[in-house]
């Protein structure tokens, strides 16, 4: 008599439902998976009812099957968020409806990042208050003005973190059509953005920390435009389609059918509060399977004419395509340190059942969900093992999935604090928080953004106007545009000045180049100091003698470098007076970064943290000039370099790493994090090094 009863309330668990909220989210069918698992686990069911955490809570012996669990998870996810929404109640499920029924789905009523983060740091409407659209939209309940994935201005040029810096950071469809993006937070992340006053960018900055609540949720989603018999194929919905003049003032809307394409899910739970990533696709993305649908992708052009996943200038098709294959392998039971799981196999499973109920949601498909591996409590969340190390969307990482991991890149997240790191807690939306700090100068730099006080200004983009000008104007360029402006035989490699000394040689926590004249005692002494940077962070050659009388005053690089130092010197006493600068980076004389450090958690660090700017290889990204700067290689610096390993050790690249990376995020890094990162980056091979990792030779050119 009993038995039903207790079969209901496991079911109950694994669904986080009280026994109350049983009417409001039937349980539904179990979904019939034909697919291998190496434990026992549950089955996704067509039901509204959203699961509080993944089964076994990520702590399973065997990570093959917590891979399943995570998979099972988020398919579960998905069903229950795209069930039809309530009316009149944002964020609830029609419990009474079917999947396949008409209507907005559940996460498309959630709070719209433009309705959170308002003009002048306005309090966002109540929860329930419905969405304003302009009188353009003609009844239209859906806005789409985004052109990237992220909406932020240190984000808005990093679509998918791109690899270009100077074309567009926008998907196009075949007919040069832009993909367009909106982001929704749920109750809990609305709530405690509110109760904390996160949405006004003065009150943010005062936060200590950031700390969502387990239930957090936050959805990307990717819509194209579709006309016709494609649009059945897609879960499609008229939209008001706008270009983006600030979100009150949308301009050139226009009503199109549009159908989503891509769906990012974040959900921070008690097992994961580095959060659950969870990524999906319509199944024509990449590869026709339907005739009437146009995949993103014109497979009878060459890759000579249509180069994949590169940036197009607006208006030209962007040709993508899938890097990492949706894993379609069965776990190996006895291997259970590896994390497998075949979800090619278990969405067939899921979009059987999803078009026997009439669902259009049998077109989609599920990428893979990655997770943080559970083991030693680390001081602090943002220090993590995550599995697999990898993932992306193809309309959301389009131009970066060899390097993209959803966690590794959203760690990066801080408030708009501008004198210190405060972690956003994997959330970039608390950057589009307005009005910024007061005092606080954001400018844009190398495509992010820095909003530090104590960074100082670039001189004015304005021709000399005088002969004393003239060398400092000259100086910043070579600056920042080193082996551009420079060029053979003194620069060698890829590399800025800036590249090191940040926002050319004007942060102070990037040695910074204020007082330079005073600290080096004399003329030739700051020569011969900026004479080794070329010689070995730059793999070049000195800019001149100075032992040779006035051979270095008629080197026009050599006087712009120190014009433009003894500038930067004279800004920073005019701001403060009596003082004296800093020195180095923070922390630099802890004797934590001369410890040895592991290469092998290096590398792990690498490619969650740094493989999306500087590329899985080291090698920078330089598709259509400098993006981001090789780290090793020939393009690099000098194994002699400042940089480079000192006695045995790598405490300066340490130190710079800790104060300063991710960029505009330093800080982010412990310091044991920096010592193993710093381990693994000097231990590759680059100009003047002779061995490599394992020993092996390094190449001689």
């Amino acid at each position: 008599m009993h038995r039903p009863l207790v079969i209901v309330f496991s079911i109950l668990a694994f669904f986080g439902m009280a026994a109350g909220a049983l009417a409001q989210c039937d349980m539904g069918a179990a979904i019939k998976l034909t697919g291998k698992s190496c434990n026992p686990l549950t089955p996704p069911q067509l039901s509204c009812a959203v699961p509080k955490d993944v089964q076994g809570g990520l702590s399973q012996a065997n990570n093959n099957t917590v891979q399943r669990a995570s998979d099972i998870f988020s398919w579960q996810q998905f069903i229950a968020l795209n069930w039809p929404a309530a009316q009149g109640k944002r964020g609830a499920p029609a419990a009474d409806q079917p999947i396949g029924a008409a209507g907005p789905r559940v996460w498309e009523t959630w709070k719209e990042a433009y309705e959170v983060y308002r003009p002048n740091g306005s309090k966002p409407a109540d929860w329930n208050t419905p969405e304003r659209f302009p009188a353009a939209c003609g009844g239209v309940h859906k806005m789409l003005f985004r052109t990237s994935k992220v909406s932020d201005v240190v984000d808005q040029t990093l679509q998918a973190l791109p690899a270009d810096g100077t074309l567009p950071a926008s998907l196009k469809d075949q007919n040069g059509r832009l993909v367009r993006y909106e982001i929704r937070l749920n109750r809990a992340v609305f709530d405690y953005v509110v109760q904390n006053g996160l949405y006004d960018g003065q009150r943010q900055t005062q936060a200590s920390s950031i700390d969502f609540p387990v239930g957090s949720q936050l959805v990307k989603a990717a819509w194209r435009e579709v006309n016709g018999d494609d649009a059945k194929y897609f879960f499609a919905t008229d939209a008001c389609v706008c270009e983006d003049k600030g979100v009150d003032t949308p301009s050139n809307c226009q009503v199109r059918r549009m159908g989503l394409a891509g769906f990012h899910l974040m959900t921070k739970t008690a097992s994961a509060p580095q959060w659950i990533w969870s990524t999906y696709e319509q199944v024509d993305n990449v590869t026709a399977s339907h005739p009437a649908v146009q995949p993103l992708n014109n497979p009878s052009c060459p890759a000579s004419q249509c180069p994949p996943n590169k940036q197009t200038p607006d208006g030209v098709p962007t040709q993508l395509t899938r890097v990492i294959p949706i894993p379609a392998q069965d776990p190996v039971c006895s291997r259970p340190g590896q994390a497998v799981d075949n979800i090619k196999q278990l969405n067939g499973d899921v979009q059987s059942a999803l078009a026997q109920a009439g669902s259009v949601l049998a077109n989609y498909h599920l990428v893979n969900t990655q997770w943080p591996v559970q083991g030693t409590k680390q001081p602090r969340k943002t220090v993590f093992d995550v599995r697999p190390a990898l993932l992306g969307n193809t309309t959301m990482e389009s131009f970066s999935q060899d390097t993209s991991s959803c966690m590794g890149c959203h760690v990066m997240s801080r408030t708009l604090k501008p004198d210190a790191y405060v972690s956003g807690d994997f959330s970039f939306t608390l950057n589009n928080a307005q009005p910024r700090p007061k005092g606080s100068r954001c400018v844009d730099v190398e495509a992010s953004e820095s909003c530090n006080d104590a960074i100082l200004t670039p001189p004015p983009k304005l021709p000399p106007t005088s002969n004393v000008y003239w060398p400092v104007l000259h100086g910043y360029a070579v600056a920042t545009k080193t082996y551009e402006t420079v060029g053979a035989p003194y620069v060698g490699n890829k590399l800025h000045c800036q590249s090191c000394h940040l926002n050319a040689g004007g942060n102070p926590d990037a040695a910074w180049w204020v007082d330079m004249a005073k600290y080096y005692k004399n003329a030739a002494g700051l020569q011969t100091r900026i004479n080794s940077c070329f010689k070995h962070s730059m793999n070049g050659q000195p800019l001149c003698d100075p032992t040779k009388k006035g051979d270095c005053e008629k080197n026009r690089h050599m006087v712009g470098l120190i014009a433009y130092m003894n500038w930067l010197t004279e800004q920073y006493y005019r701001k403060h007076p009596k003082t004296t600068p800093a020195r180095y980076f923070p922390d630099q004389n802890n004797p934590a970064f001369n410890a040895k450090g592991n290469p092998v958690q290096g590398q792990a660090i690498y490619t969650q943290k740094c493989a999306f700017c500087h590329n899985k290889d080291g090698q920078g990204r330089y598709e259509n000039g400098y993006f981001r700067p090789a780290l090793w290689g020939a393009n690099s610096y000098n194994a002699s370099a400042g940089m480079g390993p000192y006695q045995g050790t790598s405490s300066t690249l340490a130190a710079f790493l800790h104060g300063n990376m991710p960029y505009t995020s330093g800080g982010l890094l412990t310091i044991t994090e920096s010592v193993d990162l710093a381990a693994f980056i000097n231990g590759q091979c680059r100009p003047g090094k002779k061995t490599g990792p394992n020993g092996k030779p390094c190449p001689t050119k």
